[in-house]
């Protein structure tokens, strides 16, 4: 469905389309890789719970925290990763009999067999994401999200994910996920919990788009329906977003932002480039635009 009279032509914020941010492009990006493995996999291994499990066969007998340095994981998430492996007897936590305030993880009896099939599958999965990309601007794809990716957030002041030292696969779906955590790290230093990256979306697709329906809206800014409904009641409440019903299409509210909402949101324009411009910083710069290009034509490559 699509709107009744779908509204373009409003000034994005900064006068910068969402396009041409690259926290943006690296979120749809990330999405179109999980949307191809999910294709491929069903709902049985998520991409992480892969990397989990090539890390032990890799490195068998480590503790958790050493895991979640090797596959870039933060605390809560290789946590839950493991026990979902653990429950389904994949992997096997141990005492350490060196340490017994140490668990230590290895794979499952047969666990190794399987893995080779699922290897054969997930590579299978980043040959199809760099299909989408033309061969030509495939290698800045890469190197860029690998440059992206080698970023050490020791010390950034808020939420820190691992430093990459271990990381050596270039496997482009793992160097996505790598690039995103450093973007949401950097948001995470610079706005706390006052506005996040899928709101920003919304808000700077409200400035480009106003009057567009909610679910438009969450095709615009790549949000599914219940992320994208959870965002417009917040801004909402906010006095941020106002709603209406469609006069040719009482199914449909489309949406506004108020007067408050688009000088709050202006507001943030200026420490997002900023976010870009630190996140962008190990890429050299004669290379950053045709990096963005790549990166544009596989995030919108499809409706995420």
């Amino acid at each position: 469905m699509v709107d009744s009279h779908p509204a373009d032509g409003g000034a994005p914020l900064g006068g910068v389309p969402m396009h041409a941010i690259c926290g943006h492009l690296l979120r749809r990006a990330q999405q179109v890789h999980t949307a191809i493995w999910t294709e491929s996999f069903g709902t049985d291994l998520t991409s992480p719970q892969y990397a989990v499990l090539t890390a032990l066969a890799a490195h068998p007998r480590i503790d958790q925290h050493r895991l979640g340095q090797l596959v870039s994981l933060d605390k809560s998430s290789v946590a839950d990763v493991v026990a979902r492996l653990t429950d389904r007897a994949w992997i096997v936590r141990e005492g350490d009999p060196q340490d017994a305030r140490r668990n230590v993880l290895t794979l499952a009896p047969g666990v190794g067999a399987t893995l080779d099939r699922l290897t054969s599958i997930a590579q299978s999965v980043q040959d199809r994401l760099l299909e989408i990309v033309p061969m030509a601007q495939r290698p800045h794809l890469v190197s860029g999200l690998r440059q992206i990716a080698s970023l050490d957030p020791r010390n950034w002041a808020a939420f820190v994910v691992s430093p990459i030292s271990t990381l050596r696969s270039d496997a482009p779906g793992a160097l996505l996920r790598r690039a995103q955590q450093m973007h949401t790290a950097l948001w995470t230093e610079t706005f706390g919990q006052t506005i996040t990256g899928p709101q920003f979306a919304a808000v700077q697709t409200l400035a480009q788009h106003p009057g567009i329906s909610q679910r438009n809206l969450g095709e615009r800014a790549a949000l599914d329906k219940s992320t994208a409904a959870d965002i417009i009641a917040r801004l909402a409440r906010r006095g941020w977003v106002e709603r209406e019903n469609d006069p040719f299409d009482r199914r449909l509210r489309l949406l506004t932002l108020t007067t408050t909402g688009r000088e709050t949101a202006e507001s943030t324009f200026k420490p997002v480039m900023q976010i870009q411009e630190r996140l962008l910083e190990p890429v050299p710069a004669s290379e950053r635009e045709r990096f963005l290009e790549a990166l544009a034509v596989l995030a919108y490559s499809r409706n995420t």
